[in-house]
C-alpha cells in the first residue's frame, strides 16, 4: 500500500516504507556474551548494572540511514537534561562504528545480536527490515527493563529530537506503568494505523508495565506487518488495546509531546509560536517533535516529507526545522572529519530530484522561514541603469523585509560597485556566470537592450537552479518603482505556475508589443514554470531585437509573451492594476485613473503597488527626460503623486553613490548630447512639490 491508496489522498503519516529505510544489516556476527558486545561510554559506569540505573531512560534502535539522526537525536537530550541515559540498539555494522567512534556522552551502546534468540532470527530472514525494527521495539525495552533492571525506559523513535526537558514526560507519567501518545491525527488515519504513536512510547518496571509489553511484544513476534490487515497495523495499531487490556496506562494530554507533521501540519489547526527561544504549540511548550519521513541527501539538502508533497508553514519551517536541520548539518561536518569518505555512507543514496517535498538549509532558507510570504525578484543591470536598479531595489526595502534581490551585472563597473555597496537582501552575479556558449553566440549580434531582453529566461532559470530553496522567481526591470507592500503579488497569484501582467495599453501598442508586459513576470520552481522559462528562453535565443518582425509576429522578448496562456496551463492573469501600472496605461492610453485617498495612490479602484518608469531618462540630478518617444500630457497629480516621489527617489540614489562609491557620477548617467531631442524635459529645481 503506497499513500495514494488511502482515501483523500493523503500522505501516508509515521510510515516508514522498505524503501524509504536502506539499513545495512550485518548477520554474521557470531553472539557472545554481553560484554563481548555492548560498549559503555567512559562517562558511564556498569558495574553491577546499578549505577547506571540513576536518572531517565530512553531508547531507540537505529541503522545506518537512522545514524546522523540518533546522534542528532542525542545532542538534544545532553542539551536539555543530564539526568538520563540513552540505549541505542545497533542493528548493522555501519551504525555500530560510527557511534562507537563519536563516544557519545550518556550513551549505551548495543548490538542488536545480543538480544536475538533463535525464534528473533527466524522472523529476521521472512521480515523486511522496517518491520523487523517494528518487532525488536518490545522485544529491546524488556531487555533492557529486565537485563539491567532499569526502573522505566521511554522507546523513541531515531528521528524524534528534543526541544526542552524531556523530564515533563516522566512527570506526566507519574505512577502510571504505561506511556502512551496519543495520534491526534484523522479519525480514518487513526482507524486504519491505530490511535497511539509507537515512536514513543514508555513501559516501567513493575508487574502492570512487564505484562504489557511482553503483551505487546509476543503479538509483534505473531505479526509486524506494514500492510495492514483488518485490525492490525506494524507494531502499532495493536497499541489501541493497552488502555483496554492493562491498568495504570497514562495517554499523554500535553501537545508538546510527541508533536510530529500529522498533528501539526496538515490535521490540526495548532497556534505554534516563539517566546523567549521557547516553541509553543498552543500553551504546551514543546518537548520533542517527530521528524518522521526526512530524508538526508547532503548537509544541506532535504526531502522533509517523503510520502508526499507537503506544505510546512513558515513559522514551523523557523521555530521547528530549522534548528534540526542545522544540527543534521553540524553532525555531517564533525562526522567528515573524524571519518572521511565514510560520512557519505551514512546519507540517502537516493538524488535531490527524487524529493517530494524538496527544502534546502541554506542562509537564505532560513530568512525566508520567518516570514509568511517573502519575495524573490531579479533584475538585470547594466552601468547606465544603476542608478534606476538601485532606486528601484532602495523603493522596495522601504516598503518590506521579506524580500530578496538576484541582481545580474551586465559589465565589470556594475558588478564591482554593487558589490562595494553590500545590499542587505541583494544577491549580486556578474553575467559571466550566467551566459553559456548559445548566450556566447548571439551576444555580438545584438545591441546591449537585446542583450538584457535575451538574458531575462536564462537568467530565472539560474537563479531557480542554483538556490533551489526558492519557490518562485519574479523578474523585475530596473525601472520598476515600488510604492507600497508587494505582498499582494504573491496573493494574485497564488498556486499559479507563471503570472503576466497585461499591457492595457492602445491597440496599436499592443499589435506591436505585445498584450502582456516582461517587466514584471513570475515564475514558480515548479515542472510547469520551468518548461514556460525554457520555452521563452529558446526563442529569445532565436530572435530578439528591438525591431517589429512582421513574418513571425514577434517584438523582442515580449510579443511571446501573448502565446504563454495558450500553449501552456496554470497560467495567472494579474487583474490588479496597481501591480503595473505605467504610462502607456495610465498616460498614453488613459485606461486607468490615478486618483488619492487617505495618502494613498489607486488606479482606479486598486492601491499602487509599483509603477514602470519606462523609457525615462537622467541626465544627472535635475534634469530628467520622463517619456523619451513622444510629447506626452502628463496630468498633474500623476507629475505631484508619482514622478516628483520617484525623481526624488533617483536624487537620494545619487547621493548614495557618490558617498559610497567617492567618484564623479557621469558616467551613469545619459549623455548630455541626448538632450537635443528631449521629448518631456523636466527640471527637478523648478518643480511645485
Amino acid at each position: 500500500m503506497n499513500s495514494n491508496d488511502r482515501k483523500g489522498n493523503v500522505p501516508r503519516p509515521f510510515i516508514p516504507s522498505k524503501e524509504k529505510i536502506n539499513f545495512q544489516l550485518s548477520r554474521k556476527i557470531p553472539v557472545k556474551n554481553r560484554s563481548t558486545h555492548s560498549t559503555v561510554n567512559k562517562n558511564i559506569q556498569l558495574d553491577s548494572n546499578k549505577n547506571v540505573r540513576h536518572g531517565n531512560h530512553l531508547c531507540v534502535i537505529v541503522g545506518t540511514e537512522y545514524v546522523l539522526k540518533v546522534i542528532a537525536l542525542q545532542q538534544s537530550l545532553m542539551e536539555n537534561t543530564k539526568e538520563c541515559t540513552l540505549w541505542i540498539c545497533c542493528i548493522d555494522s555501519v551504525a555500530y562504528s560510527t557511534l562507537k567512534e563519536m563516544n557519545l556522552n550518556q550513551v549505551m551502546l548495543i548490538r542488536v545480536e545480543e538480544m536475538e534468540d533463535n525464534r528473533l532470527k527466524s522472523i529476521k530472514a521472512e521480515r523486511e527490515v522496517n518491520e523487523y525494527c517494528w518487532t525488536l521495539k518490545p522485544v529491546f525495552i524488556e531487555y533492557l527493563l529486565v537485563n539491567f533492571e532499569l526502573p522505566s525506559v521511554l522507546y523513541c523513535d531515531g528521528d524524534l529530537y528534543f526541544f526542552s526537558n524531556p523530564a515533563v514526560i516522566f512527570d506526566e507519567w507519574g505512577g502510571n506503568s504505561v506511556f502512551l501518545c496519543p495520534q491526534r491525527d484523522r479519525d480514518w488515519v487513526e482507524q486504519a494505523y491505530g490511535k497511539y504513536q509507537a515512536g514513543l512510547i514508555g513501559f516501567k518496571n513493575d508487574s502492570h508495565g512487564l505484562k504489557s509489553v511482553r503483551w505487546w511484544k509476543e503479538k509483534c513476534l505473531d505479526w509486524c506487518s506494514s500492510n495492514p490487515d483488518n485490525e492490525r497495523f506494524g507494531d502499532q495499531k495493536y497499541l489501541d488495546n493497552i488502555p483496554i487490556y492493562f491498568p495504570k496506562v497514562k495517554v499523554s494530554r500535553n501537545l508538546g509531546v510527541n508533536a510530529a507533521p500529522w498533528n501539526c501540519i496538515y490535521n490540526n489547526n495548532f497556534s505554534i509560536s516563539k517566546n523567549l527561544n521557547k516553541v509553543y504549540i498552543e500553551t504546551d511548550q514543546l518537548v520533542v517533535y517527530h521528524f518522521a519521513c526526512i530524508t538526508i541527501f547532503s548537509e544541506d539538502e532535504f526531502d522533509l516529507w517523503s510520502l508526499g508533497k507537503i506544505e510546512i508553514p513558515h513559522n514551523i519551517l523557523d521555530c521547528i526545522y530549522t534548528p534540526y536541520l542545522s544540527r543534521i548539518q553540524s553532525i555531517i561536518s564533525e562526522l567528515k572529519l573524524k571519518i572521511g569518505e565514510e560520512a557519505n555512507k551514512l546519507l540517502s543514496s537516493k538524488h535531490i530530484k527524487e524529493a517530494t517535498t524538496p527544502y534546502k538549509n541554506s542562509n537564505l532558507r532560513r530568512q525566508m522561514n520567518q516570514w509568511d510570504n517573502f519575495l524573490n525578484f531579479s533584475f538585470i543591470i547594466s552601468q547606465k541603469y544603476i542608478i534606476q536598479g538601485l532606486t528601484s531595489y532602495y523603493s522596495l526595502a522601504k516598503q518590506a523585509e521579506n524580500f530578496n534581490v538576484w541582481i545580474c551585472c551586465m559589465d565589470d563597473f556594475t558588478y564591482e560597485r554593487l558589490i562595494k555597496l553590500q545590499l542587505k537582501h541583494a544577491i549580486i552575479i556578474h553575467v559571466k556566470e550566467v551566459e553559456n556558449q548559445e548566450l556566447l553566440n548571439v551576444k555580438n549580434q545584438r545591441s546591449l537592450k537585446e542583450y538584457c531582453w535575451t538574458l531575462k529566461a536564462p537568467f530565472c532559470l539560474h537563479i531557480l537552479k542554483h538556490y533551489p530553496e526558492v519557490d518562485h522567481i519574479i523578474y523585475c526591470d530596473a525601472d520598476m518603482y515600488f510604492f507600497s507592500n508587494p505582498n499582494i503579488i504573491l496573493s494574485e497569484w497564488w498556486k499559479y505556475s507563471v503570472f503576466l501582467c497585461p499591457q492595457r495599453g492602445t491597440t496599436e501598442l499592443e499589435s506591436i508589443h505585445g498584450m502582456y508586459q516582461a517587466g514584471l513576470i513570475g515564475f514558480k520552481n515548479d515542472k510547469n514554470g520551468e518548461e514556460i522559462l525554457e520555452w521563452w528562453r529558446d526563442k529569445c535565443i532565436e530572435y530578439c531585437e528591438d525591431k517589429y518582425e512582421m513574418e513571425f509576429n514577434r517584438w523582442g522578448d515580449q510579443k511571446y509573451l501573448n502565446h504563454i496562456p495558450d500553449v501552456f496551463s496554470n497560467i495567472k492573469i494579474m487583474d490588479q492594476k496597481g501591480i503595473n501600472a505605467a504610462p502607456w496605461n495610465v498616460i498614453l492610453n488613459n485606461q486607468d485613473t490615478i486618483r488619492v485617498k487617505n495618502n494613498k495612490i489607486f488606479v482606479t479602484d486598486d492601491e499602487l503597488i509599483a509603477f514602470h518608469f519606462g523609457s525615462m531618462q537622467i541626465f544627472n540630478m535635475n534634469e530628467f527626460d520622463l517619456w523619451k518617444h513622444e510629447y506626452l500630457k502628463i496630468d498633474e497629480l500623476i507629475l505631484k503623486e508619482i514622478y516628483v516621489p520617484y525623481i526624488e527617489s533617483i536624487r537620494n540614489t545619487c547621493h548614495i553613490l557618490y558617498s559610497s562609491l567617492i567618484e564623479h557620477l557621469t558616467p551613469l548617467y545619459v549623455e548630455a548630447a541626448n538632450k537635443f531631442s528631449v521629448k518631456n524635459y523636466i527640471q527637478y529645481s523648478t518643480l511645485s512639490i
